[in-house]
Parts: C-alpha cells; sequence; structure tokens
C-alpha cells in the first residue's frame, strides 16, 4: 500500500505546522505534499517556510506565495490587504523567494493506473488564469475544470473549509485550511492506495494553540486584530 500525506493553507501558523510534519514523520509516506499558502495571514511566514525548507515536503504555490513572487496586482485585493502582504514580503529573506520560486504549481502522480492532480487553486503558469480573481468556485466551475484536466482524484487546498465533489468518474477533493483553526487540534489528509481502492481520510490532531495565541498578541501587523478573531478564533482585546 502507498500512501500520501496533503495539507494546505498554514497561513503562517508556524505551532500547527511544526506539529503535523512531527506527525507526519512517524508514519511511512510516499510523499508529503502541501498545496500552498503556507505565508501570510498568521504571524510566522518566515519560520514556516524555514520548515518546509528543510523537510521533504513537495510545496506548490498558493496565491499568497504567487503575491510575494509575482506581486498583488495579480488578484483584486483591497488596500488593507495588499499592506499585509507587503509586511509578509518584509518579514521574508532572499533565500525564501528563490525557494519559492523554484515551486510548482501543480504536481500530479500516475499510481496503479490512476491520476492523482494536486494544486492549490486553477493555475497555468503558460496562460490567463481560467478563475482569476481568485474566486468562490461553484459546481459548474469544478465540473468545468474535471472536463478539461480529466483525471481520477483532484486535491486543492484555497478554500478554508473542506469538501468533495464528484463529477463522473472523478472525484474533487478540497482538503481545507490547516493552519486557519480555532480549536487546539489541527489535521492533514491522508490518501491510501492500494490495488484496488484508494482511501481518503483527515487525520486529526493535537497543536500548541496556547503558543500560538501568545505568538499572535505579542507581534503587530497590518490586519492582525481583524485576522485574529476570524481565521484563528484569537480575541486580541
Amino acid at each position: 500500500m502507498k500512501k500520501i500525506a496533503v495539507f494546505s493553507d498554514i497561513h503562517g501558523n508556524y505551532q500547527v505546522l511544526s506539529s503535523i510534519l512531527d506527525d507526519i514523520n512517524k508514519d511511512n509516506f510516499m510523499e508529503v505534499i502541501c498545496l500552498g499558502d503556507v505565508v501570510g495571514i498568521g504571524p510566522d511566514s518566515s519560520k514556516c517556510l524555514d520548515l518546509i525548507m528543510n523537510s521533504n515536503v513537495t510545496m506548490l504555490l498558493g496565491n499568497h506565495e504567487l503575491y510575494q513572487i509575482k506581486g498583488t496586482e495579480i488578484d483584486d485585493l483591497k488596500t488593507s490587504f495588499v499592506e499585509h502582504e507587503k509586511w509578509v514580503f518584509e518579514t521574508l529573506e532572499e533565500r525564501h523567494l528563490e525557494y519559492l520560486n523554484k515551486c510548482k504549481l501543480s504536481k500530479d502522480l500516475l499510481i496503479n493506473g490512476r491520476l492523482f492532480n494536486f494544486c492549490h487553486f486553477f493555475f497555468d503558469d503558460t496562460k490567463e488564469y481560467p478563475f482569476y480573481p481568485f474566486a468562490i468556485l461553484n459546481d459548474g466551475d469544478i465540473s468545468l475544470i474535471l472536463k478539461n484536466n480529466p483525471v481520477d482524484y483532484m486535491f486543492c487546498g484555497h478554500h478554508h473549509q473542506a469538501f468533495q465533489y464528484n463529477y463522473k468518474s472523478s472525484l474533487f477533493t478540497c482538503v481545507g485550511s490547516s493552519g486557519c483553526v480555532c480549536e487546539n487540534t489541527t489535521f492533514y489528509t491522508v490518501i491510501e492506495i492500494d490495488c484496488d481502492y484508494v482511501k481518503i481520510y483527515r487525520k486529526e490532531i493535537e497543536y500548541d494553540k496556547k503558543s500560538f495565541e501568545k505568538r499572535i498578541k505579542n507581534i503587530d501587523y497590518p490586519d492582525r486584530d481583524i485576522i485574529s478573531k476570524s481565521f484563528f478564533g484569537v480575541n486580541i482585546k
């Protein structure tokens, strides 16, 4: 049996990422894939990138990484979000940007005759972004994507709530955000592949939420108060 671990949208939550990687390292995965958005929103983008860069994780680019290497002009962002992304950029070093510039937008794996596709969103660096700006997708959008990209299994991030969608013989799985969680638990997705079946499930683990709360309260950055409450369930005041 082959096993793949997948997670996405860590968003500067170092405590979550370290807990996920510690748990993954206890098992025997043939591949570990991050679907992007390691940076942005949370307080520790650079520390999270350092952790990814020093691991055996295949890192794919999310829109927040693209903001850092291509500029926020690629999306229709409000002024306050632009200021936030500028702050993120200032926390990164040249080595982080060099690493991100080498990362890809998607990854395909052919296993036991089944094609698995992994991406953050529906990017194509050879074309115009088909769903630019990065908007919430409806069922019709996903059906069109799967029609134009015939794969057996597609795994995406970007949307912070996990869900699945079937289109003919294809299964679309949004893995959700592992970093933007309000409780003291997080998760990652496990794919088990055997000769005649594929099993997909979420593995939940605990992380040090108190340390994360202390960190976000002790650092000031654009939109922190709104972000801390909306994305992490932390009240600053």
